[in-house]
């Protein structure tokens, strides 16, 4: 019994011995090449540590094995970024991330993690300084590092105003986008012009935002006088006039007493209101499967006189057939009006509005989230469809936003 028990003990101790040996092994097999990757950038620049810790689990977490690098009071210099924002890339292991920056005048700019970073503006140029702190905290298994990063630097910005068109001439039904970049300080832009509303949507150094020409815009010079915090600026643009055809026009039937106030009431409101931000991607499409018989800005002739101007187009399309949202957005009206029959309306975002008029059913509900190419209704026995685009209550050639060549499409990733 004496010899079975001294077995056993010589035996415990040789898998002890065995096992601490193959820990001790392990541990002396992790290095700092073990540590997670330092793969954080600011402004395209690779940070540098200024010091971490790190407990790295050996032999699947039995033990660990530590690091520490004590931090110092270096600064890395990344330089002067001009009138870029700085992005801030952070690697995926991060489990928290704590950012802080100093402003030029000493106090304190931002603290926070990396996603409110992303809508952090610049409201001071000159140099600040940068501190973040990486870290990694998991619980899961197999076990995984944990400790942190600390990065130190300072880097200067010098942001300059600037108002850009994506078009300095314009014709008339054209929609023209307006960019602001090296915009200080967080407040949305305000614009006067003659040219309509303009609603501005944040973009990652500054904002956007689009003005539609309407076939009786003025030619001649038109200047946007805009204004954002402490920032003004002019830009001009030029407006040439456009040759529209002429069509031949029919007697209206009189009206049912109150549809002008109808359309009013239901219509007009929608021209000072619209979603936030940007609801579209890419070109627009048709919003039926029939082709134009009265293009935008044509001038109607009823008995040799001038009858009105056309503020959309008008399709010949099947009865019955689907007519469909040309873009994404939110139906901001959906029913039937005694001027316009089926109306529906769609509000793209940024004060642009698609404008449906004489759907023979009417499908869509006001507050639907549609996407492009959803149905909203069918084409009526009268076979006619007319399709507006709006900005605010100025209107713009639709045929233009349809073939991919108008200023929404502009700069659309930024």
């Amino acid at each position: 019994m004496k010899k079975l028990i001294l077995w056993l003990f010589m035996v415990v101790l040789f898998v002890a011995a065995l096992l601490g040996g193959s820990i001790g092994a392990f541990y002396f097999m992790i290095g700092e090449d073990d540590l997670p990757e330092q793969t954080a950038s600011f402004g395209g620049v690779t940070l540098e540590n200024a010091g971490y810790e790190w407990d790295v689990p050996v032999f699947g977490g039995v033990v660990s094995r530590h690091f520490y690098q004590p931090s110092t009071l270096s600064v890395q210099k990344l330089g002067d970024f001009g009138d870029t924002r700085p992005e801030l890339v952070v690697p995926d292991w991060a489990s928290s991330v704590e950012l802080s920056l100093t402003a030029p005048d000493g106090t304190a700019a931002y603290q926070g993690d990396a996603a409110g970073y992303a809508g952090f503006t610049y409201t001071q140029n000159g140099t600040y300084t940068l501190s973040m702190t990486l870290r990694q905290e998991s619980t899961e298994k197999p076990a995984k590092p944990i400790g942190w990063y600390l990065y130190q630097a300072n880097f200067t910005v010098n942001f300059n105003p600037e108002a850009t068109l994506s078009k300095d001439r314009a014709s008339q039904g054209d929609i023209i986008a307006l960019s602001l970049t090296g915009i200080l300080g967080s407040g949305t832009p305000q614009a006067e012009t003659d040219l309509g509303t303009i609603w501005f949507r944040p973009m990652e150094n500054g904002w956007m935002g689009y003005i539609a020409i309407p076939y009786n815009c003025p030619g001649g010079e038109h200047t946007i006088h805009i204004t954002c915090d402490a920032a003004e600026m002019d830009v001009v643009l030029e407006v040439s006039p456009t040759e529209y055809a002429l069509v031949g026009g029919t007697p209206s039937d009189p009206l049912p007493d109150g549809a002008n106030e109808e359309y009013r009431n239901a219509i007009w409101p929608l021209f000072t209101s619209s979603q936030d931000g940007k609801l579209w991607s890419g070109a627009f499409q048709a919003p039926c499967d029939g082709g134009v018989v009265v293009p935008y800005g044509s001038v109607y002739m009823t008995n040799g006189a001038r009858d009105g101007q056309a503020t959309g187009l008008t399709y010949a399309a099947t009865p019955g057939s689907n007519v469909v949202s040309p873009q994404a957005g939110v139906v901001v009206y959906a029913g039937n009006l005694a001027l316009s029959g089926g109306t529906v309306v769609v509000d793209h975002g940024c004060g642009v509005k698609s404008y449906l008029f004489g759907l023979g059913t009417v499908t869509a509900q006001r507050g639907q989230t549609v996407a492009k190419g959803d149905v909203l209704g069918t084409i009526g026995t009268e076979d006619q469809l007319i399709y507006e685009i709006r900005i605010g209550n100025k209107s713009a050639d639709p045929a233009k936003a349809i073939a991919g060549q108008s200023g929404l499409q502009y700069k659309e990733n930024l």
